[in-house]
């Protein structure tokens, strides 16, 4: 098990690398190689959608990102493309595409809970420090 996911994460770092570097081709075999590894991978589907998307194939990006959402709603990087890609902006470019590489940020509450003297809780917005 342990080479599976060594081989996975080594396909996944090569396929990040070509992608960014725009070696497409060589790209799609690592991501290929990585989706064999493991086919029910949400960082394969984001890679591919990320691929389909630098091609300028909007509509299978979009495919691939659902696709990443749909085996994990919870990974971020999919949903942060995914928003991306729908979100109809003059300059949809100068967003920043997620390749999943950067390590999550806990997400700020923008509201506390205060208690008043009969123990009821009222939510209140944070003040901006």
């Amino acid at each position: 098990m342990s080479d599976i996911l060594n081989e996975f994460e080594k396909y996944v770092a090569l396929a990040k690398n070509a992608l960014k570097e725009g070696n497409y081709p060589w790209a799609e075999e690592k991501i290929k190689q990585a989706m064999f590894e493991n086919p029910h991978s949400p960082i394969v589907q984001n890679l591919y959608g990320i691929l389909e998307e630098l091609l300028k194939e909007d509509n299978l990006a979009h495919r691939h990102y659902r696709a990443a959402y749909a085996l994990d709603p919870s990974y971020k990087p999919a949903i942060r493309n995914l928003e991306r890609i729908t979100i109809f902006e003059e300059y949809p470019s100068k967003r920043h595409i997620d390749f999943g590489d950067e390590p999550e940020k806990e997400d700020e509450n923008l509201y506390v809970i205060e208690y008043d003297e009969n123990h009821v809780g009222h939510l209140r917005k944070k003040d901006k420090k």
